[in-house]
């Protein structure tokens, strides 16, 4: 790996060549006859000294709920020479106070527009507890000579992240065939990892089961028809009686479905025994 134009304070030089590392690993195996080398990208020299991209953090939130939504920031690449730059692969660095996150509980995504698509981000440990990623499975990015590139990334934690303060810094990385140089990186971007928001509370079922005692409610009647035209003419007599005539006429005729089985039974009963005790005794 080519010696980097200054070393900056963020991010050590062992973490960035473990990332370069990653970075040109996505090239994969090599073949048994090796194949002509392409054309090395270049990036312009800065008037400066410094890298060639400016690379900065911005837009995103500070607090991270354990197990949220992602939440959106970007991250911007600054060609300050006078010549393209390609061949550019972020590769973001976590730094946290406890030194307890772990790779699996990150999930970040970039958004590559060459493939409009979202590409996940895998990272791994450092011997000094951070936690590195690469953003690869592309041919990385092209910078032309004095833009600015703005890259849309997301990140989120795992529900079961512990609460904890994180730093994140970008370093940027050029793969040049088998090597690369480290020609960006960026100031930190501080966050917050909440504890996970508890879910939402339902509301207790207070009814309780039913009461054997209390008989269940009358079931509703249905509306009543209704007829088109005229409606009949109704007796003077039944109106002025109103709703009492109709209630105490409804007992009636519940008493009598009662009453007339049980008079047809207590009939039939005496009739049994007037012929019981007419019947002659034998002597």
């Amino acid at each position: 790996m080519a010696p980097a134009p200054l070393r900056p304070s963020g991010v050590r030089a062992a973490t960035v060549a473990a990332a370069a590392a990653a970075t040109v690993a996505i090239a994969g195996p090599s073949s048994a006859v090796p194949a002509p080398d392409p054309p090395a990208p270049s990036c312009g020299t800065p008037a400066d000294g410094g890298f060639p991209l400016d690379t900065r953090i911005h837009g995103g939130p500070a607090d991270y709920p354990a197990g949220g939504p992602f939440q959106a920031w970007k991250l911007d690449l600054t060609n300050a020479t006078d010549a393209s730059c390609s061949g550019v692969h972020p590769v973001l660095v976590l730094t946290d106070r406890d030194r307890a996150l772990r790779p699996e509980q990150i999930r970040f995504e970039f958004y590559d527009a060459g493939s409009s698509r979202w590409r996940p981000v895998a990272f791994e440990a450092t011997e000094e507890a951070e936690n590195v990623g690469a953003f690869t499975g592309f041919g990385g990015f092209a910078v032309p000579a004095g833009r600015t590139l703005t890259v849309p990334v997301r990140l989120t934690f795992e529900a079961e992240t512990a609460p904890d303060e994180v730093v994140v810094n970008a370093a940027v990385v050029q793969r040049r065939g088998e090597d690369g140089d480290w020609i960006g990186e960026s100031g930190d971007y501080r966050l917050t990892v909440r504890p996970a928001e508890p879910a939402a509370p339902t509301a207790p079922d207070t009814s309780g089961p039913p009461d054997p005692s209390v008989p269940p409610a009358e079931a509703a009647r249905p509306p009543a028809p209704t007829v088109s035209g005229t409606a009949p003419a109704q007796n003077p007599a039944d109106v002025a009686q109103g709703p009492e005539l109709a209630s105490t006429g409804r007992e009636s005729e519940g008493y009598a479905r009662v009453l007339v089985p049980l008079a047809a039974g207590l009939v039939l009963l005496g009739a049994v025994l007037v012929r019981t005790v007419r019947r002659p005794r034998h002597r």
